[in-house]
């Protein structure tokens, strides 16, 4: 059997998982990040689940195919619903949407801060994942941004703690946000991550520059006989100057 190659997302998230006993991963479709987990010592064992029964038993075919029957567990079921609290070390989830994430964490939440880490992979709003955590008590220690074609993915890990994310405090701030209302300035450190944010990430211009060219277009075609116009007129020209803000910001740096 050929070794296994994940895409750069996914050896993303495979990066961000700390070694440990049992990694469980949430939604695993084909199970190669479990594969390459135990292929690569990063886990002794590993738990494999999903909610559609055909993902699953192509993660059947291919933890067989690598001879891994006996240290990797298929599940059938929702969210984090199929693992026991403490059975986990680690919690990986990549390729679904940030609002399936956000309800996984809140309904599983006992075993989600039983973890010593969670690694997401969101294909949209990021910003209910962060809030999410954020909410639940665990602190963002690693976050960053991964090209694939012309497609830029969020990778957040975060651990359980028992006081408020320091990332979110205003001290903390850059300073294109010190000029915004905190429930702004949140809002954007939710949506584009407070450590991307801060550590001027070399995919983050493109990011930027890609949204910012999306609320333009959202903005010239916003129908100006709409009931809510005027708020949602100043809602995205207001996204678009933050926008614009971190975009000066990051070119003085350069």
């Amino acid at each position: 059997m050929s070794e296994l190659r994940l895409s750069p997302r996914l050896q993303q998230v495979a990066d961000y998982a700390l070694p440990c006993a049992v990694l469980a991963d949430i939604g695993t479709d084909h199970a190669n990040l479990p594969i390459y987990a135990i292929e690569h010592a990063l886990a002794q064992r590993a738990i494999a689940t999903d909610l559609r029964t055909g993902p699953l038993e192509r993660a059947r075919t291919n933890v067989a195919l690598h001879r891994l029957t006996t240290q990797i567990s298929l599940r059938h079921g929702d969210g984090l619903a199929p693992i026991e609290r403490g059975e986990a070390d680690v919690i990986v989830s990549a390729g679904i949407g940030g609002h399936v994430h956000a309800q996984l964490l809140r309904a599983g939440e006992p075993v989600a801060k039983a973890a010593k880490r969670i690694v997401l992979q969101p294909m949209n709003a990021g910003h209910l994942v962060r809030s999410t955590l954020y909410d639940l008590g665990f602190h963002i220690v690693a976050e960053t941004l991964v090209a694939e074609g012309d497609k830029l993915y969020e990778i957040i890990a975060a651990e359980p703690k028992d006081d408020p994310d320091p990332a979110y405090a205003s001290a903390a701030l850059p300073r294109f946000l010190t000029e915004a209302s905190a429930a702004a300035a949140r809002h954007f450190l939710y949506t584009y991550g407070p450590m991307i944010v801060r550590s001027r990430h070399p995919l983050a211009p493109r990011r930027a520059s890609m949204d910012l060219e999306r609320l333009r277009w959202v903005l010239s075609r916003l129908p100006d006989d709409a009931s809510d116009y005027t708020d949602r007129q100043f809602q995205l020209s207001h996204s678009i100057r933050m926008l614009e803000s971190w975009l000066r910001q990051m070119e003085e740096i350069t």
